[in-house]
């Protein structure tokens, strides 16, 4: 009998460290999942702005500005298309971006409030930017970091009349602020 009984012990004890193992592993996999579907709606919301100014902006305008035309209405319709949504939406900033004759990317028209992006003056690079240069819409996986902070970006191309990209516009997003959204999901659970 007493053999039965410490069989039974040991045999309640496996069971309760395998019940235990497997609830460990769920709670590691709910939280890694739920960390990828708020990764994912949050970058859904990035490219929805993105797109969205992207598609109200005119690339045949865009394409042919150049630091002088600065003040001009064609400037200045980009411009003030931009600030509504720097203004009405929670983001870092947003501006545009074309592609030098180099292969480089430069900022063209930005409505930063103090210190904008100078026209003409060099951006980060990421693949994301490349990939909207490409005709797609994208958002970083990585942050990157320029001398106004630390940022993930989206991306998305602005057509011209002809179908081909005529520029970028770029939305930031602070880097700490999108951490803090993905961690957030692990205090939840």
């Amino acid at each position: 009998i007493i053999i039965c009984y410490i069989s039974f012990i040991f045999i309640v004890i496996i069971i309760s460290f395998l019940l235990l193992a497997v609830n460990v592993s769920l709670g590691l996999l709910m939280i890694t999942q739920s960390g990828n579907v708020m990764k994912t709606m949050i970058q859904q919301r990035m490219r929805d702005i993105a797109n969205t100014a992207a598609a109200n902006l005119d690339g045949d305008v865009l394409e042919s500005l150049t630091a002088e035309d600065e003040g001009t209405e064609g400037y200045q319709s980009i411009l003030n298309e931009l600030a509504i949504y720097r203004d009405n939406i929670d983001l870092e900033s947003i501006y545009c971006v074309t592609q030098a004759e180099d292969g480089s990317f430069v900022f063209s028209v930005d409505p930063t409030i103090g210190d904008p992006g100078e026209f003409g003056e060099p951006v980060v690079y990421t693949d994301a930017l490349y990939q909207a240069s490409l005709g797609h819409t994208a958002v970083d996986d990585d942050p990157y970091e320029d001398k106004w902070g630390r940022f993930y970006s989206a991306y998305a191309p602005v057509f011209d009349s002809k179908g081909e990209v005529a520029g970028i516009v770029a939305v930031d997003f602070d880097a700490d602020w999108y951490d803090i959204q993905i961690s957030n999901i692990v205090s939840i659970i």
